[in-house]
């Protein structure tokens, strides 16, 4: 029984950072979706990166378009992700960068 506690332990201290680590994502998700430029510019990041979220580079550029016009940084990023994708998966951020709440 000794030999499970810390395994127990172990267990719940990993769901904790977990749901600590989801709750965070979601803060950022709404202050990006409120329009928040350097929130924009993380999502697109962990997008790009796949931290926290799978990586998809289509979603990474929608976000990085809608913070570019008010950082240079996110405007960087996007014209390196843009150069990695096909015209139809381009064409794709873009729609998902106009909607005000973002893209999925």
């Amino acid at each position: 029984m000794k030999r499970m506690i810390p395994g127990i332990a172990g267990l719940a201290l990993l769901m904790l950072c977990w749901q600590g680590a989801h709750a965070g994502l979601r803060q950022l998700r709404r202050e990006a979706q409120g329009g928040a430029p350097n929130a924009e510019l993380k999502l697109g990041e962990l997008y790009q990166y796949g931290v926290g979220e799978p990586d998809h580079l289509v979603r990474a550029l929608a976000w990085y378009d809608r913070a570019a016009p008010r950082s240079p940084r996110a405007a960087e990023l996007a014209r390196k992700v843009a150069a990695e994708l096909t015209p139809a998966e381009r064409q794709q951020a873009a729609a998902w960068a106009k909607p005000r709440i973002g893209p999925p």
